[in-house]
């Protein structure tokens, strides 16, 4: 198994928690988005984004300040997973949608650990939803106590491509 990098980027902590989470299941190196450079992101082929949903669903600032950064990366032979942080009760209408801000930067990247949309997040509308599925493992901490088996079990299915 490759090492692997973990970026967050977290307002509240929730996204920090999670990223610490699950890297506990990798040999990884996990980062704040806010010191995210160029040298990160070329030095590994096996990345999680961990980011969380803020304002009218909206990427994480930190993340998207970095933005530019993750543009100009090549993601060709990198395999990529994504967490979203968001709240389904509070924001029904764009449910995690700050994750669709990667889409066009990331579309060269293996995309791993697309998750079932399931009943256990109750929401109107999600970006985060590509081809009747979540893009990655969609989080809601603030309403979900089991959120760490959720985790768990999205580790379990993405960890042979790491």
């Amino acid at each position: 198994m490759s090492k692997v990098g973990i970026v967050f980027g977290s307002n509240e902590g929730d996204a920090k928690n999670a990223a610490l989470y699950i890297a506990k299941n990798f040999d990884s190196e996990v980062i704040d988005a806010k010191d995210l450079t160029n040298e990160f992101l070329s030095s590994y082929s096996k990345l999680i984004f961990v980011a969380s949903t803020h304002k009218v669903g909206e990427l994480q600032n930190d993340f998207k300040a970095k933005l530019d950064l993750i543009k100009a990366t090549d993601f060709s032979g990198k395999t990529l997973a994504l967490v979203g942080l968001g709240g389904s009760v509070r924001h029904p209408d764009n449910f995690c949608d700050g994750l669709s801000e990667f889409f066009p930067y990331v579309e060269k990247a293996n995309l791993i650990g697309q998750t079932e949309v399931d009943e256990q997040y109750k929401f109107n509308s999600s970006k985060a939803i590509k081809d009747g599925k979540f893009v990655g493992l969609i989080l809601d901490l603030k309403i979900n106590d089991s959120w760490k088996n959720r985790a768990d079990n999205w580790v379990a299915s993405i960890k042979n491509n790491f």
